[in-house]
């Protein structure tokens, strides 16, 4: 088993939410009618914990910053999906999903190679309403 090289993540907030941060709502670009999305983020900053150990008790860290650039795109099969019992439903289209990213601290980087080089097996977008949205209709 190879060794972890590396833990960023923005931390783990008082109500105990991890791995999760808020981004611009400019950051996010969707048309499920062309069956298309864009996720893009620049220098967002996170922390270098060094290992996931370090990270999950809040252990010292470093700054850090990450850049991301996602794109979903095709007209695969759509699907209509609707729980009542678990208060969910949405509209999701299968498609394909290609990342380029990097992490950068004040001791080195890493890069991805671009975007067109990489590929999914799975990718999916959509709109889904769940909880209190879900019975508010």
């Amino acid at each position: 088993m190879a060794a972890q090289l590396d833990d960023m993540n923005p931390g783990i907030s008082l109500t105990g939410l991890f791995w999760t941060m808020a981004l611009p709502e400019e950051s996010v670009e969707v048309d499920l009618g062309k069956g298309r999305a864009e996720f893009r983020v620049e220098r967002a900053k996170i922390q270098d914990y060094g290992t996931f150990v370090n990270s999950l008790f809040g252990g010292p860290s470093e700054p850090a910053t990450v850049s991301f650039e996602v794109h979903w795109a095709g007209r695969s099969p759509r699907q209509r999906v609707v729980d009542s019992a678990g208060e969910m439903e949405g509209q999701f289209i299968r498609n394909a999903a290609t990342m380029e990213w990097s992490a950068t601290t004040a001791k080195y980087e890493f890069v991805s190679q671009p975007a067109g080089t990489s590929s999914s097996l799975f990718a999916e977008i959509g709109h889904e309403r769940n909880g209190a949205f879900f019975r508010d209709r």
